[in-house]
């Protein structure tokens, strides 16, 4: 049976540990530390409820998930973990309503149980402040612009060039001219949308339009082989869309399936026909 004591003495040991390490992370601001804290001793506290009706109350992988956690704020920042621990808030309340119904002589406690759970729910989503949340928008237009354009050049620049190093440069020169327009022109659709600081929205969306072109640079620096830079470089922006798509799918609640079908779909696409012209401009320029 999947909702039985056991099940619930695990997960409620594991949350336990999850919110003790965030507690402790230094690297997260004090508030955030507080709300972790004051959730560990909560989730304690089920943990030793559990524990009375529990025979096996096993713990693996607590460590891995600890040290998971610790790993996506590293990555993915304090707040795409808060949504994810929101995620398992909301199931453990869906999965204690259930039990509350088949087990009556458990529900008074099952329902303090719930109360807590839900406040935990509030508390992570009323301290959520992350600027770089707050212009999302603003860094994903910079991101998939870059990529779609970037991943362009470099794949016109398969067929037509024979140097990395001039590849690169051209990629580079590129992706910087270009993140300076998108920069300007984002200040301008963000004050005339009435943005609250058009300036800021604008420079997140210039900052990650050169992070992506640099990222996208560089195998063409390190790699001698035309064919083995390109590699490298569609890797490097399948990973970047893989994170973008799985930050945004949290954040936002959408389907993660496809929010990376569709972006990786339109990269490929898009590095595919321009690759194609950049072998026809090869061949002409040749024949010259």
């Amino acid at each position: 049976m999947k909702y039985s004591p056991d099940y619930f003495c695990r997960e409620e040991y594991s949350a336990y540990i999850v919110y003790s390490a965030l507690a402790r992370n230094p690297l997260l601001p004090r508030r955030y530390r507080e709300i972790f804290e004051k959730s560990a001793s909560e989730e304690y506290k089920h943990y030793l409820f559990w524990k009375k009706y529990s025979e096996k109350c096993t713990t693996r992988l607590v460590l891995f998930k600890s040290a998971l956690y610790t790993a996506l704020v590293l990555l993915f920042g304090v707040t795409f973990t808060l949504k994810l621990l929101e995620r398992r808030e909301k199931r453990a309340v869906l999965e204690y309503s259930a039990v509350a119904e088949r087990r009556r002589e458990l529900s008074g406690d099952l329902e303090a149980l719930i109360r807590e759970e839900l406040e935990h729910e509030d508390r992570f989503v009323s301290s959520i402040h992350e600027s770089r949340v707050k212009y999302l928008g603003s860094i994903a237009l910079g991101i998939s612009d870059a990529l779609v354009e970037l991943t362009g050049i470099y794949a016109g620049s398969l067929g037509a060039f024979a140097s990395t190093l001039i590849a690169g440069l051209t990629g580079l020169l590129a992706g910087i001219s270009a993140s300076l327009s998108m920069t300007a022109a984002s200040y301008i659709q963000a004050k005339s949308s009435h943005v609250e600081k058009p300036l800021t929205a604008a420079l997140f969306t210039g900052l990650a339009y050169v992070t992506v072109t640099v990222l996208l640079s560089l195998p063409y620096f390190l790699l001698t082989s035309l064919l083995h830079a390109f590699t490298a470089m569609i890797v490097t922006a399948v990973a970047i869309s893989l994170y973008m798509a799985l930050y945004t799918a949290i954040l936002g609640e959408k389907s993660f399936k496809r929010e990376i079908l569709e972006t990786t779909g339109l990269l490929l696409g898009v590095s595919l026909l321009l690759y194609l012209l950049g072998r026809v401009l090869g061949t002409y320029v040749t024949t010259q």
